[in-house]
């Protein structure tokens, strides 16, 4: 069964600012009523992901759900196995030939599309666009032949159910600026400035009232992160300790 994952975590913002700062994504939020039971995006890590892959016929939604259910993504690796267009690689050889980076891609692609709904806590919003660095961690699961994948993406989104042009220009133009203002810092050699933050008013709030429960008593273990860019490692192996429940 499938049970690789891509976790993402994601800053967001608007026309007004900063509104949530490193939280972790679920499909849901892409989705409250038709991704509400599928908690992570599966990952593939060693078989090149394009679009000519799929059924002419399939929606983004259910290409999507192909990687949300154990059941639709192993169908889907067994399909590409009979018709031969799968040879199993290593996770190294994969990270080398790019595949990797081209996978994570084609997800925030899929599921980051520039005019879809967005709901964070009880917000709806429509994205903007997504931004990604292109770096990514590859972390070994205890117990498992492949590794989970974390990435960072910063997105951009506005508030309601539509995105008109002149908010999508609006909302360009500001992210052009802040471009141009980062690579000036970066050429003199100062850190750049703070983001604004948006308002405490403009800010989503989870008004769930869902009770919080007593965290698990965590153990600890080590185990080793590479990050990577691309597909090229970015600097040493480094050791860093993971909570396991």
């Amino acid at each position: 069964m499938s049970n690789n994952i891509l976790k993402i975590t994601f800053d967001a913002s608007t026309i007004n600012g900063n509104i949530i700062k490193d939280m972790r994504y679920s499909p849901s939020m892409s989705s409250p009523t038709l991704y509400s039971q599928f908690p992570n995006i599966l990952f593939i890590p060693s078989i090149k992901i394009t679009k000519d892959l799929f059924d002419a016929g399939l929606g983004d939604d259910d290409i999507k759900k192909t990687f949300l259910s154990s059941a639709q993504l192993d169908n889907f690796i067994t399909r590409l196995q009979e018709k031969k267009m799968y040879k199993p690689i290593t996770i190294a050889d994969a990270r080398e030939k790019g595949i990797i980076y081209n996978n994570i891609k084609f997800l925030l692609d899929l599921f980051f599309k520039k005019g879809d709904s967005f709901f964070i806590y009880q917000t709806q919003y429509v994205i903007n666009s997504y931004k990604w660095n292109n770096k990514y961690v590859i972390t070994p699961v205890p117990g498992q032949k492949t590794p989970t994948v974390d990435i960072k993406i910063q997105l951009v989104l506005h508030k309601g159910s539509e995105l008109s042009f002149i908010e999508s220009t609006r909302l360009n133009c500001i992210q052009k600026r802040e471009s141009i203002v980062n690579d000036y810092y970066y050429l003199v050699g100062l850190e750049k400035p703070l983001g604004k933050t948006a308002p405490l008013s403009e800010r989503p709030v989870d008004t769930s009232n869902k009770p919080r429960l007593t965290p698990p008593v965590k153990k600890t273990v080590t185990t080793t992160t590479t990050t990577y860019t691309g597909g090229k490692r970015t600097g040493n192996r480094r050791r860093t300790k993971k909570n396991r429940k």
